[in-house]
């Protein structure tokens, strides 16, 4: 098989992927699972040596955690974040431009600290909102393209409306949570109220009861009335 041919099957592959990854992302029940599908798929799709997918956490604030990875080392996954604008992550967050780096164009210092190639690095972002970054490496020289990062931006789209859609999920059960804690509450508020209504009618119907026995007593004692 050719270069040609070779590069044509790899962009079937990936439109392949995009087209999986969409079905997955509108079935899905868990954000990090789907995290952890939708990077795998691009990883091995896109034959990247690693990659990671880096959300805004806590959301509001400018720091991006690695919430997905694959090829890395669990210590510098525990140990990675950075701030909006710092490093190529950061920078691509606070442009919110997806960025291609090429070996002989990328900075020579920044190579060999990060021993790789080639780089993408994808913003996601939903309704104006940067909720996170999606970043491929590369060992192997000019294994991406312009191609590879418009499909990297397309996949980062699909990812940023299942996020907003499992937030928005999430904040429903929690309001639900709130909502029969309430109910919950408000259950056991009535159940005191109830037995304490109890208490006093009991306590009303013994104080009925002296004050029926005290009268018939004060009766016995004055006699009939000549």
């Amino acid at each position: 098989m050719g270069p040609g041919e070779e590069h044509y099957l790899k962009k079937i592959k990936e439109l392949d992927m995009i087209w999986r990854i969409n079905e997955q992302i509108m079935s899905f029940e868990n954000i990090e699972a789907l995290l952890e599908s939708v990077l795998k798929g691009a990883v091995e799709v896109m034959e990247a040596t690693s990659g990671s997918i880096m959300l805004i956490d806590p959301p509001g604030s400018d720091t991006l955690i690695i919430k997905a990875s694959r090829g890395l080392r669990k210590e510098v996954v525990k140990k990675a974040q950075c701030k909006v604008g710092e490093g190529i992550a950061g920078m691509v967050a606070e442009r919110r431009e997806g960025m291609l780096l090429l070996d002989d164009l990328m900075d020579s210092r920044l190579r060999s600290k990060r021993k790789i190639s080639d780089a993408l690095s994808v913003p996601i972002i939903s309704e104006g909102n940067l909720l996170g970054v999606l970043n491929l490496n590369t060992k192997k020289d000019h294994a991406f393209g312009e191609f590879d990062l418009f499909l990297l931006n397309t996949l980062t789209k699909q990812v940023a409306s299942a996020i907003e859609r499992g937030n928005r999920m999430e904040n429903i059960r929690l309001r639900l949570k709130m909502l029969e804690k309430s109910e919950r509450r408000a259950m056991d508020e009535m159940h005191r109220l109830t037995k304490e209504l109890d208490e006093q009618r009991r306590q009303y119907q013994r104080i009925r009861q002296e004050h029926d026995k005290l009268f018939r007593d004060l009766e016995n004692l004055s006699g009939p009335v000549a």
